[in-house]
């Protein structure tokens, strides 16, 4: 899936300026938690008459190996005019973005530059004007490993509530402070988008249909093996125990012979001593 946007409201993020140290008159260093795990996002199928659905970012979303090839903007509304970069992570010694990985999520560390940006952005959050921060990624829909969805108990308005499991980030672009959550009204309320999670959610149904046949012939052919199974080791028991049947016969008419043989032997015997 390609590049994709999510907000992430003010009281989730906690993004804050730092408090001046001693000496400072004001500062310029904003902290914050752009990604946090466990938490719905808002309904990404505005649009679905059958289905809402609900974005949850999974623990280890955002790897250690890819934060480290990562090159990250902190920027204004996504913006990568130059006005509106704010700091910058690369991995690097350079870096004047600090981003961090957490238990909780990703937090983020940016002392912001003397710019007039910079400075109307700090402006800004001193009065409260700014709704939250925001992040684009990618995943990757059709690895398992990466994205599941799975459908709820829940009903709203009528329709089945599902949740799109992400688990691993391909890619990490940038963490923006926005003044707007325009991704609520737009960047994921598009239809395209919604169609797109849509046919990933159709598809994950057929292919955990065809797992379910296969399981079940599976199970059958298994249940008619054991029937099988069953039914040889009956015949091998009935045709044992008619082997020792007849063995048995066998030996009560070898008694019986050996008693007329000597029943007749003895016979003779007293006919002998008569005559």
């Amino acid at each position: 899936m390609s590049k994709q946007v999510r907000f992430v409201p003010i009281d989730t993020c906690g993004l804050q300026l730092r408090e001046p140290q001693e000496g400072e008159q004001e500062s310029r260093e904003i902290v914050g938690m752009p990604i946090v795990y466990g938490v719905r996002s808002v309904n990404l199928t505005p649009w679905s008459e059958e289905r809402e659905v609900y974005e949850v970012l999974e623990p280890g979303f955002i790897t250690p190996e890819l934060l480290e090839r990562s090159d990250v903007i902190l920027n204004l509304n996504h913006s990568n005019l130059v006005p509106d970069v704010l700091g910058r992570y690369r991995n690097s010694e350079r870096d004047t973005l600090s981003l961090q990985l957490l238990q909780q999520g990703m937090s983020c560390r940016c002392s912001l530059p003397h710019t007039g940006n910079a400075s109307d952005t700090l402006e800004l959050m001193r009065r409260g004007d700014i709704d939250g921060m925001s992040f684009a990624f990618s995943d990757d829909p059709g690895n398992r490993e990466s994205v599941t969805y799975e459908r709820t108990e829940e009903l709203r308005n009528g329709k089945e509530v599902w949740l799109r499991h992400v688990k691993r980030a391909t890619g990490l672009y940038d963490v923006s402070i926005v003044t707007h959550p325009a991704y609520q009204q737009t960047s994921v309320g598009t239809r395209e988008f919604a169609e797109e999670i849509m046919r990933e959610i159709d598809a994950q149904i057929e292919a955990h249909k065809r797992e379910q046949e296969a399981t079940d012939e599976t199970s059958k052919e298994a249940e008619e093996e054991a029937k099988r199974k069953e039914q040889e080791a009956k015949e091998a028991e009935e045709q044992k125990q008619q082997e020792e049947q007849e063995q048995r016969e066998r030996e009560a008419v070898a008694v019986m012979r050996m008693r007329r043989n000597r029943l007749s032997l003895m016979n003779r015997e007293i006919e002998d001593i008569i005559y």
